[in-house]
């Protein structure tokens, strides 16, 4: 009987084991916007996450904080895009191509770094962050884009 009872409660802890895994949250994406020549934080920056392949994707509007971070829950997502306004990609997105790809899962397992023209600067990857390196738009590169 005692042996019963014994196993009645490890169902029972499994259970809520269970119910409280079911209720963490999903993980979330930090995009880093980061000066490519001199490694500051880009604060204050508008920057559209567009979730989703093309036919449903959706577009968040978010700002980057002190530390030029901007983070967002990927849902059921597999890929999203990094849009920032008033910056340009240093070398990762020529200007007037199409936006690049970024996969969530190798972002979340692995971390990513954008590709850096605009000086020597190479962060290692995070995993859970995208660091994206930027320098501001000129007038000629704000109006091409």
């Amino acid at each position: 009987m005692q042996k019963l009872g014994s196993r009645v409660s490890l169902c029972i802890a499994l259970l809520l084991a269970c119910a409280i895994c079911d209720a963490v949250p999903a993980q979330q994406i930090t995009v880093m916007l980061l000066n490519g020549k001199n490694g500051k934080p880009q604060s204050k920056v508008r920057v559209y996450i567009v979730l989703g392949n093309p036919k449903h994707q959706h577009r968040l509007d978010l700002r980057t904080d002190r530390d030029g971070d901007v983070r967002f829950d990927p849902s059921e997502e597999k890929t999203f895009q990094v849009r920032p306004i008033g910056e340009v990609a240093c070398g990762e997105q020529p200007i007037g191509a199409a936006y690049r790809d970024y996969s969530v899962y190798e972002v979340v397992s692995r971390g990513g770094v954008t590709a850096n023209d605009c000086g020597h600067l190479s962060p290692e990857p995070i995993p859970g962050r995208l660091t994206y390196l930027v320098q501001p738009a000129t007038w000629g590169e704000l109006f091409r884009n």
